[in-house]
């Protein structure tokens, strides 16, 4: 079989430390790395700080990731991880103040909890949990895996590469420096990334265009007395202290936008801030602080040979939509399977270059989405007579309760750019050229070359994505058997594994073709009716990037 890159083969491992040097051990890291170390490559990752604590940061684990979690065996680890409790309602909440004149609600946004069990479109529903919580899931797991060596503490100075491998050089505390040789390395390594750097990559767009803070607090007051209208997140739109907030287990999470020239609050100011967001006073302890700018950035590059970036690397944006830790999952994922594929043997070096395109497509459209969202927060909603206790004072809050519902619904009803999202165009998809952005609010399961894999259930609690293994999968109509035997050639010839399932007969209008080619990540690479051993060849060449590629055993 031919290499799909130089020096990488399955036997060669004297002359390397590690298969895939990851950088960074937030979520994106912990991820590719665990991806990974399941299939059994082996992974060292490091981290710069020697602990990561609670951060007032992502609290949105949407559908998508979800599913990669549960393929990686941790969704239900992950709800059970939630200090969310399953009775608190998954709404918006528009208001003045936390205790003050109700405004608007949007009811069971981002889709979680059991509400949506059966919808058909997913096998996981959404949930809302902090980000260092799902970090904590997947370390756990990673902890397990003798193939994953995990360094923290220890800061990335630099690296080198050739048709090899990399050569990276590291310092843990005052020790002295050592390297580590590797075949690829990956920085998940956040908006400073060093791998970004050494690669020559530049974020490209806006820069720190608004400063914001946010605040992780403990106020028992709200929990003994919680508001009349509860939901996950409060919007409170009054005069002197707009902003969001709620609840996150016994914690409290509050977001604001700052004054141009401001960079933080003082406890003082926290206070009297607290005392206009909630309409009384309250006792609080602070947690953490984070204050954060606003950007709209994307790397113009995400790989240099053997060394790629992933994450808040390849792109920064408002957090308006909950998309930074689940777009950094999606990367993960994408990046896992490919990374993989090659080091297995069967994956050919297009599949590397094909992870720019396909990510980067997604990500464009992400950062307009949450750009967009983050041009309207609550001081931006607010109107007079908002607190008014008469007739006025009601009138204006039904006014600006239609218009709340009617400019911040797509920011929260997102099923379309979650699951829509697709990767047509890139140049290991055979199809969807021609298929353009997805609309946030808009999601239509059909099976499209670059789309998911329309989803549906083979028996109960059995997901057709469980049935996906590490390489490529054929769906396929029972009528469909001569194609069927020309992909298991075609995947014999080039040592690609190969699950074959049946597509269900009520399954059956999701997918227009007989015969459809999916990859691990659960994306359509091709569809058809009929194939001819000759075109199953070329069709698996192209979506395991080796198209044009012939090798000795394809000739016999």
């Amino acid at each position: 079989m031919d290499e799909a890159l130089p020096g990488v083969t399955v036997s060669d491992t004297q002359s390397f430390d590690t298969d895939v040097l990851v950088i960074g051990a937030g979520p994106v890291g912990l991820a590719l790395s665990l991806s990974l170390g399941l299939c059994g490559h082996r992974v060292i990752m490091v981290e710069r700080d020697g602990s990561r604590g609670p951060q007032p940061r992502a609290k949105t684990l949407n559908m998508r990731s979800l599913t990669h979690l549960r393929r990686w065996g941790l969704a239900q680890k992950v709800r059970e991880a939630s200090p969310t409790p399953d009775d608190l309602p998954t709404d918006i909440v528009f208001q003045t103040r936390l205790y003050g004149h109700h405004i608007a609600t949007l009811p069971n946004i981002y889709f979680r909890g059991n509400s949506h069990a059966g919808d058909l479109r997913f096998c996981e529903p959404s949930e809302w949990i902090p980000q260092y919580k799902v970090e904590e899931v997947i370390k756990t797991r990673l902890d397990e895996l003798a193939c994953v060596q995990q360094e923290y503490g220890t800061q990335l100075l630099g690296f080198s590469q050739n048709d090899d491998g990399v050569t990276a050089s590291f310092q843990k505390g005052d020790e002295e420096e050592f390297t580590l040789r590797a075949k690829f390395i990956v920085g998940a390594d956040g908006g400073s990334s060093k791998v970004r750097e050494i690669i020559g990559g530049k974020l490209e767009g806006r820069y720190a265009y608004a400063c914001n803070y946010n605040m992780v607090l403990r106020i028992p007051e709200l929990n003994k007395n919680p508001p009349a209208n509860r939901g996950i997140m409060h919007w409170l739109i009054n005069e002197d202290s707009p902003g969001i907030m709620g609840p996150i287990g016994e914690l409290w999470y509050i977001a604001k936008r700052l004054p141009r020239g401001d960079s933080g609050m003082t406890e003082e100011q926290i206070d009297r801030y607290l005392q206009g967001i909630i309409g009384r006073k309250v006792d609080f302890e602070v947690m953490a602080l984070d204050p954060w700018y606003a950007h709209e950035l994307i790397a113009d590059t995400y790989r240099d040979r053997r060394a790629f970036i992933a994450g808040d690397a390849c792109q920064l944006r408002p957090p308006f939509g909950g998309y930074g830790m689940n777009m950094g999952l999606g990367d993960a994922a994408d990046l896992a399977w490919k990374l993989g594929a090659v080091l297995a043997g069967w994956g050919g070096e297009g599949l590397l270059d094909s992870y720019e395109y396909e990510r980067g497509q997604v990500h464009r459209w992400t950062v307009d989405e949450a750009v967009a969202n983050y041009a309207v927060l609550s001081a931006d909603l607010l109107r007079k007579d908002l607190e008014d206790p008469g007739s006025e004072g009601q009138t204006a809050r039904e006014a600006l309760g239609r218009e709340a519902v009617e400019q911040k619904r797509r920011e929260f009803h997102t099923i379309g750019l979650v699951l829509g999202y697709h990767y047509g165009g890139s140049p290991i998809v055979s199809g969807g050229d021609d298929l353009g952005a997805p609309v946030a609010e808009e999601y239509d399961p059909v099976a499209v070359p670059g789309k998911l894999v329309p989803h549906f259930w083979l028996a109960p609690g059995v997901s057709v994505y469980d049935r996906f293994g590490p390489g490529l999968t054929l769906l396929t109509r029972e009528q469909a058997s001569d194609g069927v035997t020309a992909f298991r050639l075609a995947a014999s010839a080039l040592s690609v594994p190969l699950e074959i399932l049946t597509i269900p007969h009520e399954a059956a209008a999701f997918f227009p073709e007989a015969l459809v080619l999916a990859r691990p990540d659960e994306h359509i690479a091709w569809q058809g009716d009929r194939v001819s051993s000759e075109e199953a060849l070329v069709v698996m060449r192209k979506s395991i990037g080796r198209a044009g590629r012939q090798t000795e055993r394809e000739d016999a």
